[in-house]
């Protein structure tokens, strides 16, 4: 699998090859559901971000780079219509076919705002798509790259969602995209990559850091990780005991 790199190219390819299927299935169905996903004017709307983005991108070539504010509202607007985009293959049946684009192109449009200096105020399809294509990939060469887009996307998280007000919700997106950070780079057997993603789990989520490198150290035994990843684990596990105190 080809890990997303937040290139526009690979953005506006996607959303042309994903566009199309749906366009395809549409026109064939017994009863094309044109009026119900409204793909035209999906369409259009996914033509305009692409133009919109390719001009941020040749401003930034001739020195005169977009805000970050506009950055991140046009990055918000994208996964909108990603959103919708996601909405209209699972109307026409391809929800299946195209899981895996679809998640590329989240992510894609995730790093594109990142490296383009915006901050992401829209997470959960990132996060969802970031957890979906870590679960199909045991490569550690890719999980380290992957390891390195997450570890970007968390650093462009808006202040909004990364100052965690909502801690008695377990699954919302940061808490998921942290826990997610430290499994992936584990999984890399980049040692690097583990202590970054530690600290910051440790810095963000204590709550979550005991039961996090107790069961770490489980799955070291289970799957037989590398010594030198064993012990990064084991470092952070007699740091972050189950008797810590918090306070």
């Amino acid at each position: 699998m080809q890990i997303p790199t937040g290139q526009l190219p690979a953005i506006q390819e996607a959303i042309v090859a994903i566009l199309k299927a749906c366009q395809s299935a549409n026109s064939t169905s017994p009863a094309p559901a044109e009026d119900a996903t409204g793909l035209p004017t999906l369409a259009q709307a996914l033509e305009q971000l692409a133009d919109v983005m390719s001009r941020i991108e040749s401003d930034g070539q001739s020195g005169s780079d977009t805000s970050p504010e506009d950055v991140t509202e046009i990055g918000e607007y994208a996964l909108r219509l990603h959103e919708n985009l996601s909405v209209t293959a699972e109307k026409l049946g391809l929800l299946g076919e195209q899981k895996q684009p679809l998640a590329n192109l989240a992510i894609d449009i995730a790093l594109w705002i990142a490296l383009h200096g915006g901050k992401l105020e829209m997470l959960e399809p990132v996060v969802d798509a970031l957890a979906m294509t870590a679960n199909t990939e045991s490569n550690p060469e890719k999980l380290e790259q992957l390891s390195s887009v997450i570890s970007t996307i968390t650093g462009a998280v808006s202040a909004l969602i990364s100052e965690d007000l909502e801690k008695m919700n377990p699954g919302r997106p940061w808490r998921v995209l942290l826990l997610n950070q430290s499994i992936v780079a584990t999984r890399s057997h980049n040692t690097g990559l583990m202590e970054t993603a530690f600290e910051m789990l440790t810095s963000k989520l204590p709550e979550d850091a005991t039961r996090f490198f107790s069961e770490g150290m489980q799955q070291m035994q289970a799957l037989d990780y590398p010594a030198n990843v064993r012990e990064v684990m084991e470092r952070y596990h007699r740091q972050w005991p189950v008797n810590r105190s918090l306070h």
